[in-house]
């Protein structure tokens, strides 16, 4: 088919840094009598070193794909998957408000591993799809040793992982199986938010086809009804993202 024979199509694998910004987190465990919000949560990502990502398991660290397509030189489409990683930090103290236990209360808490805890290491994975822009900087394109600008701008689906311990329950959802795969406030990924973000960063190919490509992404993600013990959380996240990928271009046969 002329639609992938006379293209140019490429792929790229790569690892990822995050930095997060502060959330508010909203809990809501009616049977326990649980309505509050924790807000200003800090967090982090689970950056492995190094030489870990050469020992461990491929889909371990925080890593990035995508596959794309160039419509002209200039644009293109491209398919993103981010696999990135969210850590709240034990320890802090953060004003909590809304009701606890049936409680009412207004004022700073200390977010201990029993008191609340959130880990998305499974992933808070980001499924978008984007639109590219290259404009030539060094060089004819995908000719060895030239150099582009990259922008991409794109939205798509949230599809996380989570584990979290609320006032010293935790959440379960299940084994990691084909039948419990992905739900929606069950299942091992739970599809059940949106996000969207611009990247912008440099192409530079290192010896055609090959390419190496440094970019930095800000995507803002909301998650609708993460699974907790007897109960759901909500939250917002703003998220800046440092990539580096290798990738692979085709150029199509008649190019």
């Amino acid at each position: 088919m002329s639609f992938f024979r006379d293209a140019e199509w490429y792929f790229s694998w790569g690892y990822n840094k995050e930095f997060w910004a502060n959330s508010d987190i909203h809990v809501s465990q009616p049977a326990l009598g649980n309505d509050f919000t924790i807000h200003n949560v800090q967090a982090q990502d689970d950056l492995q070193q190094l030489g870990d990502i050469f020992t461990t398991d491929l889909f371990g660290p925080q890593y990035n794909f995508r596959i794309g397509r160039f419509i002209t030189d200039s644009f293109g489409v491209e398919f993103n998957f981010d696999h990135t990683k969210y850590t709240t930090i034990v320890g802090q103290t953060a004003n909590v408000t809304g009701v606890v236990n049936g409680v009412p209360v207004n004022g700073p808490n200390q977010l201990t591993s029993s008191f609340f805890s959130e880990v998305l290491h499974n992933g808070a994975n980001h499924v978008m799809l984007n639109a590219v822009y290259r404009y030539p900087l060094v060089g004819k394109i995908n000719q060895t040793s030239s150099l582009a600008f990259i922008a991409k701008t794109g939205a798509g689906i949230m599809l996380p992982h989570t584990t979290d311990t609320i006032l010293g329950n935790m959440n379960n959802v299940g084994d990691k199986t084909l039948s419990n795969a992905i739900g929606f406030t069950n299942g091992w990924w739970q599809l059940n938010g949106w996000t969207a973000g611009t990247e912008l960063g440099f192409r530079y190919v290192v010896w055609k086809p090959i390419y190496l490509e440094v970019t930095d992404k800000v995507a803002y993600s909301y998650l609708a009804d993460l699974p907790a013990y007897m109960g759901t959380l909500q939250q917002s996240l703003w998220m800046n993202e440092i990539i580096v990928s290798v990738g692979f271009t085709y150029d199509g046969t008649s190019r």
